[in-house]
């Protein structure tokens, strides 16, 4: 994951607690079904995008632990050694 791909997880998310605390405001205050479905449905797909762009961070660290116990540890190893 690029660094822009991680700032836009961050903005992702950011968006889905606003989405989560206008939703809540919204049901406090007994809004309209269809004004509260649109935001239910809006938070719904920004918590798909979490999810899934989660699941991409996690991936990523994994691969680069899996290099980094595979290919590169072995290698400093050798170094130490000498």
């Amino acid at each position: 994951m690029s660094l822009s791909s991680t700032q836009e997880f961050e903005v992702i998310k950011m968006e889905y607690q606003q989405k989560l605390a206008s939703l809540n405001k919204k049901k406090q205050r007994g809004v309209s079904s269809s004004s509260f479905e649109r935001t239910k449905s809006a938070a719904s797909h920004l918590h798909t995008r979490y999810v899934v762009d989660l699941q991409t961070m996690e991936s990523t660290i994994a691969e680069i632990n899996r290099l980094r116990d595979q290919q590169l540890y072995p290698k400093l190893l050798e170094l130490v050694k000498g």
